[in-house]
């Protein structure tokens, strides 16, 4: 018989959500690698965790979408890689990364709610009921 490792108890916080606070129209930063492109800094709401960032990165990277500049979170910024000559896309791009900061945010709270002992009993109380509806095929 296979002992179970004790579960935790522990009550994981939910993560903050994460916004899309101002852009920092102030700050341009020429790009020496590409002459063209400008950088430029969106701050957020607060500074995310690593999880949020890693959810942040995944979604923005699997996402598709017609233009999509490098983006990288930076303390509490998305620091945007953007041509200029692309500036009458900037108002959906913007949609777009409120879309990917919103994602990020649910993935972040499932991923914390998962990590909770009620939730992880639930799931394998779940899971054991659909194994049990199982027929196995007749050999």
């Amino acid at each position: 018989m296979r002992q179970e490792a004790p579960q935790d108890d522990l009550q994981y916080v939910a993560s903050p959500d994460i916004h899309l606070r101002e852009i920092d129209a102030d700050h341009l930063e020429n790009i020496e690698e590409n002459r063209e492109a400008i950088e430029f800094t969106v701050r957020l709401s607060s500074r995310p965790g690593d999880a949020w960032v890693q959810e942040f990165d995944q979604a923005y990277l699997q996402t598709p979408y017609t233009l999509k500049p490098p983006v990288r979170v930076y303390e509490d910024s998305l620091r945007v890689i953007f041509l200029p000559r692309y500036a009458s896309e900037l108002q959906g791009f913007f949609r777009f990364l409120a879309l990917i900061v919103d994602r990020s945010n649910v993935e972040t709270h499932r991923t914390e709610e998962l990590h909770t002992s009620s939730t992880q009993e639930r799931h394998k109380a779940e899971f054991r009921e659909a194994l049990r509806r199982i027929e196995l095929p007749k050999s």
